[in-house]
């Protein structure tokens, strides 16, 4: 009969897998204990037919052949069948790659015996093969059957040895005891008679039971079904037991069985067992599961069952109880399953031990976090209030600050000092309030808030949840959601924040929460009373260079993959990338700069060659397939020549400086902000604060119409209500402060004018352009220049009077960024530049006043240029 053509049969029940991939040598790591992902087929090599009534199979008559041993650890495989097998002893390998390449592919494949004096169900696949392969000699070949298969190489690749099976075998004696080596002597069936009426009527039996057990498994039913009325007696006995599914045991002793009679009765029992099994009633399976499930649940519960709330087991209990009523099948299961899945899971009364050591927290922040002394010295005193305490609970924290300075990272540090598990939430992006307080199990996909999500994430009750961009809360245009995350933060609440997914409180009080915004004024007020702001400005070029060197590129390096010794980015480059292309507060843009740069020297380094992988040597006896005589150790030892040249090549160290630094990031991003060596007539410099720091800016007057009585300023049509406002204001004390210095000057009165104001500063309709504003109308109509690298901030009264302004150190930044000289502050902004960093203050010529008198005196004194 034709026996091509069943594919995966065996490998298949092996595996109890139900793949039947099409293609032969599919080599492909399986996960389970058993045999690979494989496919196995009827060889070539065996015969179609059968021989005569007797039944003797064609049999090589060569007695006392000697065969390489090679065990199975898994299951022994039948006459006729394709089996890849995985060899893991290099001198096995390599005597099989030996004997494949010398025309001699023949190998006798002997089951292993289960280890004496141990479970076989309790002992994984992995640690059987290791404990065989361990074996040696006599120990290997007293674990090995006796019985076993004949069977032919078909291929080698890698670790993998197809082979299809011939006959039966048995060793007689050991030959050699590395690779194991046996004299082997062939069994052929006893004679039977094909006619005889018990052996027909098994057989009936065998057929009639294999198609119910194929009826059950329809991946193989249609390649098997044809093949089972054509099959002789001792070839339907095989395929039986293959199908079957059986244990090693079981079905090496059908492969030791030679009487045909009795093989097809050990194959029929395997097959009615196999049914049985396949009809044991859905309902207890179900009652299994549920069990299964139920004592999953309740072990969970057993380590901390004395710190669970009362009303939280008592939940738990009922719906322990409603899992047992339903039926597996039904939504009301699977949501009950979730339910208790999620109960189970959260960590009641689980906390980590907070670790208040004020010496080992300012360790990790210097660790983690360049600068921010003033940010670091409220940390501390944070946590040594809460060493006092016994406890950081109540007060909240919010970061703010500019896009990239830190926030997220400081709050990570505080979470290590404190030894609490970390987790974010952005609640910028979030349009339902569900998100924060969980949907109501109404469904299958109903799930909890972020916030319990939280704790089964972390496994503790006490973590420090960083809550992202609470100043975005307002923006929502769905459901407000600033309510909900109140339930979160507000100590005299959430020690009984109720879940919709859960119906009963949850104690968060033991919650650290700390937040973080990118502009204060847009936080909700309910928000800002209960928390502590804590502002962090931005960083200064020298700042960046350290964080550049001593984060960000070496992360970037590890990252990449490149040795300390291949690259080079001279400071001189990076304080071009810092001041050219990174023009921020933050890092950022910073980082994704020296990501690409990287990129970019990988990829060179790459084309010259360089490789980080370890040479990856021939498997044993791979050089003995590959090549035979003297010209393949020619060919092996010419590849070694190469691999220990390319070994040994030099690499060219890659350099980056300001030279070469636009071939890796491009042109220049920003010509700087600081546009003028010498403002010209009608322009005064002036600073500003952006959602993204700190900025300067140039305020611009001209004249657009002159004419008798024609006085008058028009304003962009974008500024807000307030610069509008300051606007108007600085054009009448203008025209006062212009009476006073020139009495005979009417250029105000006859001249129609216009006020430009950059865009980015409208955007935050900030009261603080006002002196800037004057300053500029002032010049343009004396014709003066204002004095070279001066920047001016500050609001003033009708009276000339001088306000004082807000973010003094993001402005002060700004100004040593833009390569700014001389700064006026109001008088009243002396404390907050007196408290600023040395770092940050060195170098600038600032100057205190409280009337604008004062910034007249400075901006146009008497050596200041006419213009022209």
């Amino acid at each position: 009969m034709a026996w091509r053509g069943i594919f995966k049969i065996f490998s298949t029940i092996a595996s109890g897998k139900n793949n039947l991939n099409e293609e032969k040598m599919d080599f492909e790591e399986e996960t389970g204990d058993r045999v690979l992902n494989d496919e196995v087929e009827l060889g070539d090599e065996e015969e179609d037919g059968e021989d005569d009534a007797e039944g003797d199979e064609k049999e090589d008559d060569e007695e006392g052949e000697e065969v390489l041993a090679l065990p199975l650890p898994h299951l022994p495989f039948f006459p006729g069948f394709h089996k890849p097998v995985q060899v893991k002893d290099p001198k096995l390998l390599a005597a099989l790659q030996e004997s494949y390449a010398w025309h001699a592919p023949y190998v006798g494949a002997f089951l292993v015996k289960d280890e004496p004096g141990t479970d076989p169900s309790l002992v994984s696949g992995s640690k059987a093969e290791k404990n065989i392969y361990d074996l040696k000699g006599k120990e290997l070949l007293n674990r090995l059957y006796e019985v076993g298969i004949h069977a032919k190489i078909l291929g080698i690749r890698g670790d993998r040895v197809v082979l299809v099976a011939l006959g039966r075998l048995r060793i007689t004696e050991m030959v050699d005891k590395e690779p194991l080596t046996v004299k082997v002597g062939h069994l052929k069936d006893k004679p039977y008679n094909k006619d005889d009426d018990v052996i027909n009527a098994t057989s009936f039996e065998v057929k009639s039971t294999l198609r119910d057990v194929l009826n059950t498994r329809s991946y193989l039913k249609r390649i098997c079904t044809q093949y089972i009325d054509n099959s002789k007696f001792s070839r339907l006995a095989d395929l039986g037991a293959v199908i079957s599914g059986a244990k090693n045991l079981q079905c090496q002793q059908v492969l030791e069985e030679l009487d045909v009679y009795k093989r097809l009765k050990l194959t029929l029992e395997l097959l009615k067992k196999s049914m049985e099994i396949s009809k044991i009633p859905e309902f207890v399976l179900e009652t299994d599961a549920k069990t299964t499930l139920s004592a999953k649940f309740r072990e969970r519960l057993e380590g901390n069952r004395d710190q669970i709330p009362l009303h939280v087991l008592q939940v738990i209990n009922e719906e322990l109880s409603k899992l047992q009523q339903f039926e597996a099948s039904s939504i009301e299961f699977n949501e009950t399953h979730n339910y208790l899945d999620w109960l189970t899971a959260l960590p009641w009364g689980i906390y980590s031990d907070e670790n208040f050591d004020v010496f080992r927290a300012k360790k990790i922040l210097d660790e983690d976090n360049y600068g921010l002394a003033d940010v670091k010295e409220r940390i501390l005193e944070f946590i040594a209030v809460g060493k006092h305490r016994g406890t950081t609970q109540g007060r909240i924290l919010c970061f703010s600050g500019p896009p990239g300075v830190g926030k997220m990272s400081i709050g990570r540090s505080i979470a290590r000092a404190l030894n609490r598990k970390f987790y974010s939430i952005s609640v910028g992006g979030l349009t339902n309030i569900a998100e924060i307080k969980g949907h109501f199990r109404i469904n299958v996909s109903s799930t909890p808030g972020k916030m319990v999500q939280c704790l089964k994430t972390v496994g503790t009750a006490n973590p420090l949840v960083l809550i992202d961009g609470v100043d975005k809360l307002g923006r929502q245009h769905a459901r407000d959601l600033t309510s909900a995350v109140l339930d979160l933060l507000d100590p005299e609440q959430n020690a009984k924040f109720v879940d919709n997914y859960f119906f009963f409180p949850i104690d968060l009080s033991k919650v650290l929460f700390v937040c973080t915004a990118d502009v204060v004024d847009n936080i909700p007020k309910d928000f800002l009373y209960r928390m502590e702001l804590i502002s962090i400005a931005g960083y200064v070029a020298d700042e960046k260079m350290h964080i550049v060197r001593d984060y960000l590129e070496k992360s970037t390096r590890e990252a990449c993959g490149i040795k300390p010794e291949e690259v080079e980015v001279t400071d001189a480059a990076l304080l071009c990338l810092i001041e050219k292309y990174c023009h921020e507060a933050g890092v950022q843009k910073l980082q994704k700069h020296i990501e690409k740069i990287y990129h970019k020297i990988a990829l060179q380094l790459g084309r010259q060659g360089v490789s980080y992988e370890p040479a990856i040597a021939d498997k044993p006896g791979e050089a003995l397939v590959r090549c035979i005589g003297e010209s393949s150790k020619k060919d092996v030892t010419d590849s070694k020549t190469i691999q220990e040249s390319e070994a040994t090549r030099t690499i060219e160290k890659v350099v980056i400086d300001i030279s070469n630094l636009a071939d890796f990031v491009g042109d220049p991003v920003f010509n700087a902000e600081h546009i003028y060596d010498q403002t010209p007539v009608g322009v005064a410099m002036g600073l500003a604060w952006t959602a993204m720091g700190g900025s300067t800016l140039y305020i611009k007057a001209t004249q657009i119409e002159q004419g008798e009585g024609k006085g008058a300023l028009t304003l962009p049509g974008q500024l807000g209500d307030v610069m509008k406002g300051s606007a108007q204001l600085a054009h009448i004390v203008a025209r006062s402060m212009l009476f006073k210095k020139e009495p005979d000057n009417r250029y105000f009165a006859n001249s129609k004018l216009y006020l430009h104001v950059p865009l980015r500063a409208t955007s935050m309709d900030e009261p603080s352009a006002g002196c800037t504003m004057i300053t500029s109308l002032l010049s343009l109509a004396m014709k003066k220049l204002v004095k070279k690298d001066l920047a001016i901030t500050g609001e003033f009264t009708l009276l000339g009077r001088i306000l004082p302004i807000g973010w003094v150190k993001e402005k002060t930044i700004a100004a040593r960024r833009n390569g700014v000289k001389t700064i006026i502050f109001p008088l009243a902004n002396k404390r907050d530049f007196d408290e600023l960093a040395t770092n940050v203050k060195e170098g600038l010529d600032v100057h205190f006043v409280d009337d604008y008198n004062q910034i007249f005196d400075i901006a146009f004194g008497d050596d200041q240029e006419t213009g022209k």
